[in-house]
């Protein structure tokens, strides 16, 4: 029989109701995990610089709203001639990929 080992019970941390959502903003904007990001917090060591995202651009996200804009038009020029449910499905991803646009630009939909 092998012998079992016991692990450590984990250290969890539950911020203060009112200050989860600054938490996990200051943590995405971090770039680091949660672990990473309290063990910086706590022993002051300099956090390490997190990875590399690719951002789009303000202008690359409004581009891509009007692009958005100009396919919607365009569907609706198609309703004669293409099946209800597929345009629908259509228009309806094309909100979602808007909202989703005017959220990186931090407006609301």
């Amino acid at each position: 029989m092998t012998e079992k080992t016991t692990r450590e019970a984990p250290i969890s941390y539950r911020p203060p109701h009112e200050l989860r959502e600054q938490f996990r903003a200051r943590v995405e904007e971090s770039g680091l995990s949660v672990n990473a990001f309290i063990t910086a917090a706590v022993f002051g060591e300099d956090v390490p610089k997190p990875a590399r995202r690719a951002s789009a651009s303000r202008a690359d996200v409004a581009r891509l709203l009007v692009e958005t804009a100009l396919l919607n038009e365009r569907l609706k020029g198609l309703a004669g001639d293409a099946d209800p449910a597929l345009l629908e499905d259509a228009v309806r991803d094309l909100r979602e990929i808007r909202a989703a646009c005017l959220k990186a630009l931090g407006r609301s939909p």
